[in-house]
């Protein structure tokens, strides 16, 4: 068999808007079984375009004819060469040979040189650095910045080289692709593509690009509930119950927990507490918190729970444990107290669904304790407004994703409300 190259505007498809540039595309067909699209990262308007030669054509209005026929030329040869080792190897390549030959192109193709911060990378270095990143934002923020900036470069170096103008849904889809290859969640996954996201909304803010195509509803940020558990209100007070007056370090983790679980603190709030957060107004003891993420106050009523333990430490709240050793005394912790449910997850590493059987304890984390906050408050009847006010949460859509709360539960819930009770003005005939 022998394979057909060919280039073609808009995958071939009709073009209806002809005053918009459209995306220039390699086809690489081999015999009934093998397809094979993808972009050249190039455009040209439809009356530009010479069809027949499969090229830009000769005008002198268009400055970037000429680099533009030179990579089609080069992307010829390019899988020309590959036509003909094939063939003296006696080899019918598959379709993901094909597509590792393109993007092969690409890693050995090096982009041409842009002016500093004017690149996607130079620029996500720049708003890492600004001062106005470091004054605004956490450290675990700008962390994950970081984190993402070497994920993306990561897949400029293996895959092809990406700028602004990459970020498009053919982008997304081979990112998708290439980070699930690699046995990743699709949490993990989503969290990066919401950072680029957020790169480049400053970017076109900064006047750095008008590409728009990464707010399309299909670049979608992945996410899934995995692991994430609540503690009822009878394991909230079985952890409290258990003594732990021979383990100092386990007595601390878990107080911090505690206070995390009824104030509805993050982790980077309820273990930083000091002497200055308590408060009292109209004889109501409270915390009051500029929360470290949304830097809003807020002002918490003191559960009884938290009143003995701040009793306990002489009226202070405890010493910051790290957050990691809080993680694993906790779940030791939990096991103590009995909390050792079965309890089955499921999550999507690698594009694959896999189930796994835990026990409730293995899944307790630092974060468990606000999501608990949430839920039990909620159960309690307990106004969704003034949760929120606390969580931080801004739509009631998202506070109600977040909290862990089944159908049944909701249906005990919404039984103890005057409509179920009959206690309407309205009579049953």
């Amino acid at each position: 068999m022998v394979a057909n190259i060919q280039f073609k505007l808009n995958r071939g498809i009709e073009v209806k808007d002809k005053t918009k540039p459209q995306t220039i595309y390699l086809r690489y067909l081999l015999g009934k079984k093998i397809d094979f699209q993808a972009s050249i990262k190039m455009k040209v308007l439809f009356e530009d375009w010479d069809a027949d030669k499969q090229k830009v054509k000769n005008r002198s209005h268009l400055t970037n004819r000429t680099q533009i026929n030179n990579l089609i030329l080069k992307l010829r040869t390019h899988f020309n060469k590959f036509e003909n080792d094939n063939k003296e190897k006696g080899i019918t390549p598959s379709k993901e040979q094909v597509k590792k030959h393109y993007r092969s192109f690409f890693i050995d193709v090096q982009p041409e040189p842009k002016e500093k911060n004017d690149t996607l990378f130079t620029y996500i270095d720049f708003v890492i650095n600004k001062p106005e990143t470091k004054r605004n934002l956490t450290a675990g923020t700008i962390k994950n910045y970081e984190l993402t900036k070497t994920f993306l470069k990561r897949f400029n170096d293996e895959v092809y080289p990406i700028d602004f103008d990459s970020i498009n849904l053919e982008w997304y889809n081979d990112f998708v692709e290439w980070s699930e290859s690699q046995n990743l969640s699709k949490n993990y996954i989503g969290k990066h593509i919401k950072t680029l996201k957020t790169f480049m909304n400053n970017a076109i803010e900064d006047g750095k690009t008008t590409n728009q195509q990464f707010r399309s509803k299909r670049f979608i940020v992945m996410r899934e509930d995995a692991d994430n558990v609540y503690l009822t209100m009878n394991e909230l007070n079985e952890l409290w119950k258990l003594d732990l007056s021979h383990e100092p370090r386990k007595e601390d983790a878990r107080n911090l927990f505690l206070i995390g679980a009824f104030t509805g603190l993050r982790v980077s709030d309820y273990n930083n507490l000091k002497d200055e957060n308590l408060s009292q107004t109209n004889g109501v003891k409270m915390f009051k918190v500029k929360t470290q993420k949304t830097k809003k106050e807020v002002a918490i009523p003191l559960h009884p729970i938290v009143e003995q333990i701040l009793s306990k430490n002489n009226g202070k709240p405890p010493k910051a444990i790290p957050d990691q050793k809080i993680n694993e005394l906790i779940k030791e912790i939990a096991e103590s107290a009995g909390i050792d449910e079965i309890s089955y997850t499921t999550i999507t590493r690698g594009g694959k669904e896999i189930k796994k059987k835990n026990y409730k304890f293995e899944l307790v984390k630092t974060h468990t304790a606000r999501r608990s906050f949430c839920t039990n408050a909620y159960l309690f009847n307990m106004s969704t407004i003034d949760i929120m006010a606390i969580s931080g949460h801004t739509t009631e859509k998202a506070f109600l994703n977040y909290i862990k709360v089944t159908p049944e539960q909701t249906a005990i819930r919404m039984s103890e409300h005057p409509f179920f009770r009959g206690q309407s003005n309205l009579k049953v005939v």
